[in-house]
């Protein structure tokens, strides 16, 4: 299977490792050049959780148009607000056979998609991992060995003969990672999205990594609000949530203590977010289906205001 992943950051570099050992043949795009020669170079190294690190030989481009062959399965794990910019340029990768997929946080996305494939050849899905980029060429992983990652078909209900194969070759590294039925992954989406906005912004805002925001005294309230805002849109489409798990603190040992969610990361780095597709998203669609979101409003008010003043923070 030939696989082009486009966005060689700690998620697509976590796809194109483990895809590589699974058999694939993958095809990593990003813009960052240096990223691009060291994976050329010395090959893409993961260092996941606390196992040895292992290296892939894959390749590595700054544009979709030096590939120069036609892709089985184009993924896109870009930031959403240059989702359809990277798609755009990744088309001349893609003719009647190739599906394409989004693993990438948040809503919106498969809306982009649709401009370029029809629904039959779109997949989605969410993956609960952590991460960040080390430098050029290495990428730090973290993969809870119980988490489980979804993905599945955008224009039928039940996953097709080429899901189960990606499926496969995913889950022969040792990855929980399964195609499911259109309406399961919908729901799991919605319970990541409701997780992610009831934390990942916060984390930003206070500059908190997850353990000191979770095991806060203040935190359960804002997280609460957030999340059942976010099951009450949700539920305005059919989809029921699970009670918040909230109040399980994060224990100074765990590795997830000092983890920075990805908008927190954004943040740091005084990079744009994704909180157009997340807590952004959960407010559009609360003025949608007549349902208030104030506290989703204010938390993406407040990230657009640091975003737009990084240069002047004290």
């Amino acid at each position: 299977m030939k696989i082009a992943i486009l966005g060689a950051g700690r998620m697509g570099s976590l796809v194109a490792g483990f895809a590589t050992r699974g058999g694939a043949e993958c095809y990593l795009v990003d813009t960052w050049k240096e990223h691009v020669d060291a994976i050329n170079q010395d090959g893409l190294t993961i260092y996941n959780n606390e196992d040895p690190p292992f290296n892939v030989k894959c390749k590595a481009f700054t544009s979709a148009a030096e590939i120069g062959e036609k892709m089985d399965l184009i993924i896109i794990l870009v930031m959403g607000q240059v989702t359809e910019q990277a798609l755009s340029a990744a088309m001349c990768l893609a003719d009647g056979h190739t599906y394409c997929m989004t693993l990438q946080n948040g809503l919106g996305n498969v809306e982009v998609i649709e401009k370029y494939f029809a629904p039959e050849k779109i997949m989605f899905g969410i993956m609960p991992y952590g991460g960040t980029v080390l430098g050029p060429g290495k990428v730090k992983t973290l993969v809870n060995p119980n988490a489980e990652s979804h993905f599945g078909p955008h224009g039928f209900e039940e996953p097709d003969a080429f899901m189960k194969e990606f499926e496969a070759i995913m889950r022969s590294q040792g990855l929980n990672f399964y195609a499911a039925s259109k309406s399961e992954v919908n729901r799991i989406v919605w319970w990541k999205l409701a997780k992610n906005a009831s934390g990942n912004a916060i984390c930003g805002v206070t500059r908190l990594a997850l353990g000191p925001y979770t095991n806060c005294e203040y935190t359960k309230p804002v997280e609460v609000a957030l999340f059942y805002e976010t099951a009450a849109v949700a539920a305005a489409q059919g989809i029921t949530l699970p009670l918040f798990d909230t109040g399980t603190r994060t224990e100074e040992t765990s590795k997830m203590y000092n983890h920075l969610p990805s908008t927190a990361q954004d943040m740091k780095n005084h990079h744009k977010t994704e909180i157009d597709f997340i807590n952004g998203a959960v407010a559009r669609l609360g003025d949608k289906y007549g349902i208030p979101t104030p506290y989703n409003r204010m938390i993406t008010a407040l990230v657009k205001i640091i975003e737009s003043n990084y240069d002047k923070q004290f």
